[in-house]
């Protein structure tokens, strides 16, 4: 009991400690979000995508200082069904035809700035949400544990990328038209589809070795 008393007071000091940084993280994100609501520039569709991104985040920090695995096992698979909307957003430079790819006018280096800022947001969320599960769930991981963890991970926001950007399915579809959403994966498998996800795959693994490598740092 008194062991059990202290895991709970240490994980409770450890939320404590990290709530400032939570809240600041937060309210950045409430600041962009207002910015961009106001400006009501061209790309608008970011306060749906960075809020997206953001969501398998906080299920992530919820995981991390939850006891119950069996919870915390559920708030994961949750948390999977959302994490392809942090790396979708790196297909979000296809939005630059918006603005025109030449980049040569104040209009041009206000509007690049923000699709950036909103991008690498969303890319730095799913990094630490990854990050955040693997360490809650896996204890004195070998490298061949992580290759695994994160070539997983890759492969499946891979292909919910793919499904996205190109049949325009979301998260909701998993609950609202399951079925549907199984036929559109079936029939999605082409040559080209196959390409994007082993592109993709290898995009988010250089991602998650660098941003491991810093963090080790």
């Amino acid at each position: 009991m008194i062991e059990g008393n202290r895991t709970t007071q240490g994980g409770s000091n450890l939320l404590k400690k990290e709530l400032p940084q939570i809240i600041l993280l937060h309210a950045l994100v409430a600041m962009f979000l207002v910015f961009l609501y106001v400006t009501k520039n061209q790309y608008m569709f970011l306060i749906v995508n960075v809020t997206l991104a953001l969501i398998p985040f906080d299920i992530s920090l919820a995981i991390k200082h939850i006891k119950n695995n069996w919870i915390a096992g559920l708030l994961g698979l949750v948390r999977l069904a959302f994490y392809p909307n942090t790396m979708y957003m790196i297909t979000d430079f296809i939005h630059l035809s918006a603005i025109g790819t030449n980049i040569q006018t104040a209009y041009q280096y206000a509007h690049y700035s923000i699709l950036a800022l909103g991008i690498f947001s969303g890319v730095l969320f799913g990094l630490g949400s990854a990050t955040l599960v693997f360490e809650r769930f896996v204890r004195n991981p070998d490298f061949s544990i992580q290759v695994l963890f994160y070539g997983v991970l890759s492969f499946m926001s891979a292909v919910g990328i793919y499904l996205g950007r190109y049949k325009r399915l979301n998260t909701t579809d998993l609950v609202t038209n399951f079925h549907g959403t199984l036929v559109a994966i079936k029939q999605s498998v082409t040559p080209d589809m196959l390409a994007f996800v082993f592109c993709m795959v290898l995009v988010q693994l250089f991602l998650f070795a660098v941003f491991q490598i810093m963090k080790e740092r």
